[in-house]
Protein backbone atom coordinates (compact mmCIF):
# COMPACT_ATOMS: atom_id res chain seq x y z
CA UNK A 1 0.00 0.00 0.00
CA UNK A 2 2.72 2.24 0.81
CA UNK A 3 4.60 1.98 -2.94
CA UNK A 4 1.11 2.59 -4.25
CA UNK A 5 0.75 5.80 -2.38
CA UNK A 6 3.94 6.62 -3.18
CA UNK A 7 3.52 5.99 -6.97
CA UNK A 8 0.18 7.93 -7.07
CA UNK A 9 2.27 11.03 -5.33
CA UNK A 10 4.90 11.14 -8.04
CA UNK A 11 3.24 10.37 -10.99
CA UNK A 12 -0.08 12.34 -10.28
CA UNK A 13 -1.42 15.81 -8.80
CA UNK A 14 -1.38 15.83 -5.47
CA UNK A 15 -5.36 16.44 -5.07
CA UNK A 16 -5.98 13.46 -8.03
CA UNK A 17 -3.55 11.53 -6.13
CA UNK A 18 -5.41 12.14 -2.63
CA UNK A 19 -8.49 11.38 -4.20
CA UNK A 20 -7.51 7.81 -5.55
CA UNK A 21 -6.06 7.08 -2.73
CA UNK A 22 -9.26 7.58 -0.45
CA UNK A 23 -11.50 5.81 -2.82
CA UNK A 24 -9.01 2.64 -2.70
CA UNK A 25 -9.13 3.17 1.35
CA UNK A 26 -13.07 3.59 1.73
CA UNK A 27 -13.57 1.08 -1.30
CA UNK A 28 -11.78 -1.99 0.06
CA UNK A 29 -13.35 -2.60 3.11
CA UNK A 30 -16.65 -1.84 1.58
CA UNK A 31 -16.12 -4.74 -0.99
CA UNK A 32 -14.72 -7.15 2.06
CA UNK A 33 -18.58 -6.24 3.85
CA UNK A 34 -19.96 -6.76 0.45
CA UNK A 35 -18.04 -10.33 -0.23
CA UNK A 36 -19.03 -11.46 3.52
CA UNK A 37 -22.58 -10.67 2.89
CA UNK A 38 -22.51 -12.33 -0.54
CA UNK A 39 -21.13 -15.67 1.55
CA UNK A 40 -23.73 -16.08 4.04
CA UNK A 41 -26.70 -15.10 1.75
CA UNK A 42 -25.82 -17.18 -1.05
CA UNK A 43 -23.07 -20.14 0.44
CA UNK A 44 -23.95 -24.01 0.75
CA UNK A 45 -24.38 -24.30 4.24
CA UNK A 46 -22.61 -27.23 6.68
CA UNK A 47 -22.87 -27.54 10.18
CA UNK A 48 -19.85 -28.64 12.01
CA UNK A 49 -19.26 -29.45 15.95
CA UNK A 50 -16.65 -27.67 17.99
CA UNK A 51 -14.61 -29.75 19.79
CA UNK A 52 -12.81 -28.49 23.90
CA UNK A 53 -10.18 -25.68 23.93
CA UNK A 54 -7.22 -25.81 26.10
CA UNK A 55 -8.49 -24.02 29.27
CA UNK A 56 -4.94 -21.71 28.90
CA UNK A 57 -6.73 -20.73 25.72
CA UNK A 58 -9.91 -19.41 27.02
CA UNK A 59 -11.92 -16.07 25.65
CA UNK A 60 -9.60 -13.27 25.27
CA UNK A 61 -11.14 -9.69 25.21
CA UNK A 62 -14.18 -10.20 23.70
CA UNK A 63 -14.00 -13.27 21.17
CA UNK A 64 -14.27 -17.33 21.84
CA UNK A 65 -11.97 -19.53 20.50
CA UNK A 66 -13.10 -22.39 18.18
CA UNK A 67 -11.81 -25.45 17.28
CA UNK A 68 -13.62 -28.21 15.28
CA UNK A 69 -13.85 -31.22 15.76
CA UNK A 70 -14.02 -32.80 12.64
CA UNK A 71 -12.10 -29.89 10.58
CA UNK A 72 -9.33 -28.75 12.41
CA UNK A 73 -7.46 -31.62 12.81
CA UNK A 74 -7.36 -34.02 10.04
CA UNK A 75 -6.03 -37.40 9.52
CA UNK A 76 -3.42 -37.13 6.50
CA UNK A 77 -4.47 -40.57 5.17
CA UNK A 78 -7.68 -38.89 3.61
CA UNK A 79 -4.83 -36.79 1.54
CA UNK A 80 -5.67 -37.71 -2.46
CA UNK A 81 -4.26 -36.38 -5.60
CA UNK A 82 -1.07 -34.12 -5.90
CA UNK A 83 1.29 -33.69 -2.16
CA UNK A 84 1.82 -30.42 -1.51
CA UNK A 85 5.11 -28.32 -2.20
CA UNK A 86 7.89 -29.37 0.43
CA UNK A 87 9.35 -25.58 0.17
CA UNK A 88 6.46 -23.41 0.79
CA UNK A 89 2.81 -22.99 2.60
CA UNK A 90 -0.16 -24.31 0.25
CA UNK A 91 -3.76 -23.61 0.85
CA UNK A 92 -5.94 -27.35 0.93
CA UNK A 93 -9.27 -28.43 -0.02
CA UNK A 94 -11.34 -30.09 1.88
CA UNK A 95 -14.58 -32.11 0.44
CA UNK A 96 -17.10 -32.01 3.18
CA UNK A 97 -20.47 -33.80 3.79
CA UNK A 98 -23.41 -33.98 5.77
CA UNK A 99 -23.58 -37.20 8.20
CA UNK A 100 -26.82 -38.96 9.32
CA UNK A 101 -26.44 -36.70 12.22
CA UNK A 102 -26.68 -33.45 10.50
CA UNK A 103 -23.05 -32.46 11.52
CA UNK A 104 -20.22 -31.84 8.68
CA UNK A 105 -17.69 -34.89 7.98
CA UNK A 106 -14.66 -34.26 5.76
CA UNK A 107 -14.55 -36.88 2.82
CA UNK A 108 -11.31 -36.31 1.07
CA UNK A 109 -8.35 -33.39 1.56
CA UNK A 110 -6.34 -32.38 -1.85
CA UNK A 111 -4.21 -29.82 -2.92
CA UNK A 112 -6.18 -28.46 -5.79
CA UNK A 113 -10.14 -27.65 -5.71
CA UNK A 114 -12.55 -31.18 -6.81
CA UNK A 115 -13.61 -31.01 -9.89
CA UNK A 116 -16.69 -33.31 -9.63
CA UNK A 117 -19.01 -32.47 -7.03
CA UNK A 118 -21.68 -35.31 -5.84
CA UNK A 119 -24.96 -34.09 -3.99
CA UNK A 120 -24.28 -32.41 -0.89
CA UNK A 121 -20.98 -31.55 -1.13
CA UNK A 122 -19.21 -29.01 -0.19
CA UNK A 123 -15.26 -27.69 -0.58
CA UNK A 124 -14.03 -25.85 2.17
CA UNK A 125 -10.18 -24.69 1.67
CA UNK A 126 -7.62 -23.80 4.36
CA UNK A 127 -5.50 -21.06 5.14
CA UNK A 128 -1.50 -21.87 3.74
CA UNK A 129 -0.11 -24.58 5.81
CA UNK A 130 3.27 -26.18 5.12
CA UNK A 131 3.49 -29.87 5.50
CA UNK A 132 6.78 -31.46 7.18
CA UNK A 133 7.69 -34.77 4.97
CA UNK A 134 10.63 -36.11 3.77
CA UNK A 135 12.45 -35.91 0.70
CA UNK A 136 11.23 -39.78 0.06
CA UNK A 137 7.69 -39.57 1.24
CA UNK A 138 4.71 -40.53 -1.04
CA UNK A 139 2.05 -39.72 1.14
CA UNK A 140 0.98 -37.52 3.96
CA UNK A 141 1.14 -38.89 7.87
CA UNK A 142 -0.07 -38.00 10.73
CA UNK A 143 -2.53 -35.31 11.43
CA UNK A 144 -3.48 -32.01 9.41
CA UNK A 145 -3.62 -29.30 11.63
CA UNK A 146 -5.69 -26.73 9.77
CA UNK A 147 -7.18 -23.32 10.08
CA UNK A 148 -10.05 -21.16 7.76
CA UNK A 149 -10.48 -17.70 9.15
CA UNK A 150 -13.36 -19.27 11.31
CA UNK A 151 -11.65 -19.72 14.88
CA UNK A 152 -12.79 -16.65 16.58
CA UNK A 153 -16.26 -15.65 16.94
CA UNK A 154 -16.59 -12.36 18.46
CA UNK A 155 -19.24 -11.30 20.83
CA UNK A 156 -20.68 -8.45 23.49
CA UNK A 157 -17.96 -8.38 26.58
CA UNK A 158 -19.05 -11.04 28.93
CA UNK A 159 -21.26 -13.09 26.48
CA UNK A 160 -18.69 -15.61 25.42
CA UNK A 161 -18.75 -17.80 28.75
CA UNK A 162 -21.85 -19.25 27.96
CA UNK A 163 -20.41 -20.48 24.86
CA UNK A 164 -17.07 -21.31 25.78
CA UNK A 165 -18.77 -23.56 28.91
CA UNK A 166 -20.72 -25.25 25.99
CA UNK A 167 -17.92 -25.86 24.10
CA UNK A 168 -15.63 -27.63 26.21
CA UNK A 169 -19.13 -29.93 27.06
CA UNK A 170 -19.15 -30.36 23.54
CA UNK A 171 -22.74 -28.95 23.25
CA UNK A 172 -21.76 -26.31 20.66
CA UNK A 173 -22.11 -26.26 16.65
CA UNK A 174 -21.81 -24.19 14.30
CA UNK A 175 -23.32 -23.38 10.62
CA UNK A 176 -20.80 -22.16 8.50
CA UNK A 177 -21.57 -20.98 5.14
CA UNK A 178 -19.14 -21.28 2.71
CA UNK A 179 -18.79 -19.70 -1.05
CA UNK A 180 -17.83 -20.96 -4.16
CA UNK A 181 -14.29 -20.44 -3.70
CA UNK A 182 -14.26 -22.11 -0.82
CA UNK A 183 -14.11 -19.34 1.81
CA UNK A 184 -15.92 -19.82 4.97
CA UNK A 185 -17.99 -17.18 7.31
CA UNK A 186 -20.00 -18.20 10.62
CA UNK A 187 -23.88 -17.83 10.25
CA UNK A 188 -24.92 -19.18 13.67
CA UNK A 189 -23.65 -20.48 16.71
CA UNK A 190 -25.49 -22.84 18.07
CA UNK A 191 -25.88 -24.66 21.79
CA UNK A 192 -27.74 -27.61 21.71
CA UNK A 193 -29.11 -27.17 18.43
CA UNK A 194 -30.57 -23.71 19.12
CA UNK A 195 -29.08 -20.70 17.81
CA UNK A 196 -27.53 -18.27 20.12
CA UNK A 197 -26.41 -16.13 17.83
CA UNK A 198 -27.03 -15.37 13.96
CA UNK A 199 -25.07 -13.48 12.02
CA UNK A 200 -26.41 -10.21 10.01
CA UNK A 201 -25.82 -9.98 6.66
CA UNK A 202 -23.67 -6.44 7.25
Amino acid sequence: MKAFLHLLRRELHPIVALLIASAVLVGLPGWMILDRAAILRNGAEIVLKTAPVDPRDFMRGDYVQLRYEEISGVDGSLFEGELPPRDRPAKLWLTLRTGEDGLGVVKAVSLNKPVDREPGEVFLRSEPLRLSRSASSESVAGELLLSFGIERYYVPEGEGLEIEAARNQQRTTVAVRISDDGDAQIARIMIDGKALYEEPLY
